[in-house]
């Protein structure tokens, strides 16, 4: 997983350090007191047990509060909810996740605690929580640790009213600005978030002076950011503005299949401290600050310059000369994948720390970004255009050029070289990715790139249909007790294959095969059993990857003389799409793909085919085709199914007929292959 906002290149524009009249007082702040009495529930809540707008709703926010205090340093959060099924009852089972960097104060900059809590039944009755929460590590990597504070509030019953609070601490040498996401799973009462800004001056990383405060909301219609002055709540008893939001009655967050990043689309305050007064200076000023970091670490040199040489012998052509490049980088270890080294594993092996492109070259390793780079430079040594872009990653977020903060919305780096007065898109920092694509996660998004003249807003291309391909034959043998047995090959192209590659670089074989396997089991009959023979190409990413099965059992139920055989072997287990008739969200897809399946069954003397069913072709305008064909001779039948989809996301508007093109060949999908014996068959299927 990649954390977005723990940039490489340095603290991100969200974490500021202080200019000013600052005593070092160390990490550990004295406790902070949280307000001594809880809520007391109305008679109302204890005897709620449904929520009539949003019938089966497991639980709800009664309240929700988070109190962020600059000049504490701490963020206090009260959460109450009620209990309204079985299900709901996994709300006791509370986890506080947090990311804290490890940086040079001797510890973690964010930590979780002053933890209570409270379980109230249905009759009023309180019990508290007495239990020690402990400290759960998800992830770590060399400059963070991603982990969570867990505990269980105790006796919760469906009817409950749970309700805790905890603190977030930060480093005292650090100014956070605050995210507030409004809604989320459950539906929300009643919340209210307020900020106490510092009222110190000052500055970031590179010495400007931070003077104003930024937002980007989402709000509901008529809820609007309240300002106002607090005396006597700043420094040295001065007046602090503090920024609150209240909110009442906020739904739920939609929860449909094909959604897009859905945290790009739900009620939400973005707060940024900045230097900068409007939206253009914030990305010219910062696009300008990042291209001149990335350009120190790019290069070339004359170093890197030398170690290209040998790259590119023997290349005549700009795109020869940059295919050699792209290949060499790929050769080199992707840490993202593997695994970041310790210091003292680096000075163990007597590498210093890495500060230039050649450093990664020299190592033969580095993360995303750093092989990127490295990339970018290799092409400058070699005489062509070459430029770095940020983009964001649109399985989480859509950019949004209105929210002032770089690093947390574009977390990934791309290169382009223009070749033949063409720009073209590459992604060195994504392991297996073919020369010339970018992985889908990075196709069609606008981010930030280096141009001759500094920096600019830029759009990644998307991938054709033709690009992204399944490939998935069956050539069975029935025998005349109804078994078959027989290869299936799976050919993947695109971002189906890259899938299955990256999963390779995470595990080992076996897992790979396993997770492959069970993968294409549930598309198949449950009574036909599939082991794999073969992968082929798994590493040669310029190539399709080819993973051989062998099939063996009954793919079809047998009544009496006759056998029904699924038209389709690979769509057995699939249902419905989209079985609602409105939708609030666009459809989402994640890349435009062409699928093609093909079903062979040889058949024995004994058994012929009795119906089959006829030829099928829909299309969506020109957005999307599906055709299936079938072709009977004494001795088998050939069933060919074939869907193209070229687009990724249809507006609530294109719906209907989305959903009618998804019924039409859905349903023929489900339609069946009927095969009659000249005697009753033996062999009874599921």
């Amino acid at each position: 997983m990649k954390l977005a906002g723990l940039d490489a290149m340095g603290w991100s524009a969200r974490g500021i350090r202080r200019m000013t009249g600052v005593a070092l007082l160390g990490l550990c702040l004295p406790g902070v007191a949280m307000a001594d009495q809880w809520m007391k529930p109305t008679a109302e809540e204890l005897a709620m047990t449904s929520l009539p707008k949003y019938p089966g709703a497991s639980a709800l926010y009664l309240f929700r509060e988070e109190i962020t205090r600059d000049d504490l340093h701490v963020v206090q959060h009260y959460e109450r909810i009620k209990i309204l099924s079985e299900k709901g009852k996994d709300y006791a089972n509370v986890e506080l996740g947090f990311v804290a960097s490890i940086g040079n104060f001797g510890g973690d900059d964010k930590t979780v605690g002053d933890i209570s809590g409270r379980t109230i039944h249905a009759d009023g009755t309180i019990i508290p929580f007495t239990g020690k929460p402990y400290l759960k590590m998800m992830e770590k990597g060399k400059s963070y640790k991603y982990q969570a504070r867990v505990f269980t509030l105790p006796d919760v019953q469906v009817g409950s009213i749970i309700e805790y609070r905890y603190a977030t601490r930060y480093n005292d040498m650090f100014f956070e600005s605050p995210d507030w996401y409004l809604q989320g799973p459950l539906f929300v009462r009643s919340a209210h978030f307020v900020w106490y800004p510092t009222s110190h001056e000052m500055q970031n990383e590179d010495g400007q002076s931070i003077n104003s405060i930024s937002w980007f909301p989402v709000l509901p219609e008529g809820v609007s950011i309240a300002q106002k002055e607090t005396p006597g709540g700043g420094t040295n008893g001065g007046s602090m503005r503090t920024y609150e939001v209240s909110l009442k009655d906020v739904p739920p967050a939609p929860d449909e299949e094909y959604m897009p990043p859905i945290q790009s689309f739900t009620y939400r305050v973005l707060f940024s401290f900045t230097p900068y007064r409007t939206h253009a200076e914030f990305w010219k000023g910062e696009g300008k600050r990042w291209s001149k970091k990335a350009n120190s670490f790019i290069g070339p040199d004359g170093a890197l310059t030398a170690e290209t040489q040998p790259v590119i012998a023997g290349a005549t052509t700009p795109d020869e000369k940059l295919r050699k490049i792209y290949a060499a980088v790929m050769e080199l270890e992707n840490t993202d994948y593997t695994r970041d080294r310790n210091r003292d594993e680096e000075k163990a092996a007597g590498l210093k720390e890495v500060h230039t492109a050649v450093d990664v070259l020299r190592r033969k390793r580095g993360d995303s970004r750093q092989l990127t780079y490295l990339f970018v430079g290799m092409a400058r040594a070699a005489g062509l255009k070459a430029y770095a872009m940020l983009v964001p990653d649109r399985a989480n977020r859509i950019f949004v050029p209105n929210w002032m903060d770089m690093y947390h919305q574009l977390s990934n780096t791309v290169a382009i070289v223009n070749l033949d007065g063409k720009d073209q898109f590459f992604a060195p920092g994504e392991q297996y990715t073919p020369y010339g694509h970018l992985q889908w996660e990075y196709t069609l998004g606008q981010g930030v790139r280096q141009t001759d003249s500094g920096t600019d807003f830029a759009n990644t291309p998307g991938e054709s249909y033709k690009s992204n391909r399944t490939s998935r034959i069956a050539n069975l043998t029935m025998a005349s007790d109804g078994l078959v047995k027989g290869p299936i090959d799976l050919k993947l192209e695109g971002s189906p294959a890259l899938y299955w590659r990256q999963q390779a670089l995470r595990g080992d074989e076996e897992s790979l095969r396993k997770a492959v396997r069970e993968s294409l089991e549930e598309a198949l009959p449950k009574t036909l059993e599939i082991k794999i023979v073969s992968i082929e190409n798994l590493k040669d990413y310029e190539k399709p990857l080819m993973i051989h099965f062998e099939a063996n059992g009954v793919i079809g139920t047998t009544t009496g003389k006759r056998m029904v055989v699924p038209v389709d072997l690979f769509a057995v287990g699939e249902g419905a799409s989209f079985p609602q008739e409105k939708r609030e969200l666009p459809v989402y897809f994640h890349y435009p793909q062409t699928v093609q399946d093909a079903l062979r069954i040889n058949l024995p003397a004994s058994m012929t085919v009795e119906a089959a069913p006829a030829n099928g072709r829909y299309t969506l305008n020109s957005l999307a085709a599906y055709d299936l064909t079938s072709v009977t001779s004494p001795s088998s039948i050939t069933v060919r199914r074939n869907y193209l989809f070229g687009e990724v996301m249809l507006m609530p508007t294109d719906y209907p007929a989305l959903r009618t093109f998804y019924s039409q060949f859905e349903a023929k999908d489900q339609e069946s292959i009927v095969l009659k014996a000249s005697a009753p068959a033996t062999v009874t299927g599921n």
